[in-house]
């Protein structure tokens, strides 16, 4: 089960995830930033992984599409909480995985 809670600080989505992220809940990870990425506008998104007890691999593909759908909407995107340093080799820019979500906060005003 995934729990998927959103908050806007200074007009950037903050998605904050809670519990296991695979095949099966991704799907309501890819709705909700369809939702705020088409519906509401939003172009600048932290998602936050700090809370995610168990990430299957395979879905970070999907999420690395999504990521590439975002800046192709030129959007921004900041990763947060990512404990399996491993998956840094999914994501195309090194500059968007950060320990704490609040220091990322300068990559979108720099």
């Amino acid at each position: 089960m995934l729990n998927i809670s959103t908050s806007v600080i200074k007009g950037i989505m903050f998605i904050n995830l809670e519990g296991d992220l695979d095949n099966t809940t991704y799907s309501d990870l890819e709705n909700s930033i369809n939702y705020l990425l088409y519906k509401q506008s939003m172009h600048y998104f932290v998602i936050d992984f700090n809370n995610v007890n168990y990430l299957d691999t395979k879905v970070f593909n999907l999420i690395q599409n999504k990521l590439v759908e975002i800046f192709l909407s030129c959007g921004k995107v900041i990763l947060c909480g990512i404990k399996n340093l491993s998956l840094k080799k999914y994501c195309l820019r090194d500059n968007i995985i950060y320990k704490d979500c609040f220091d990322a906060l300068n990559y979108f005003y720099l």
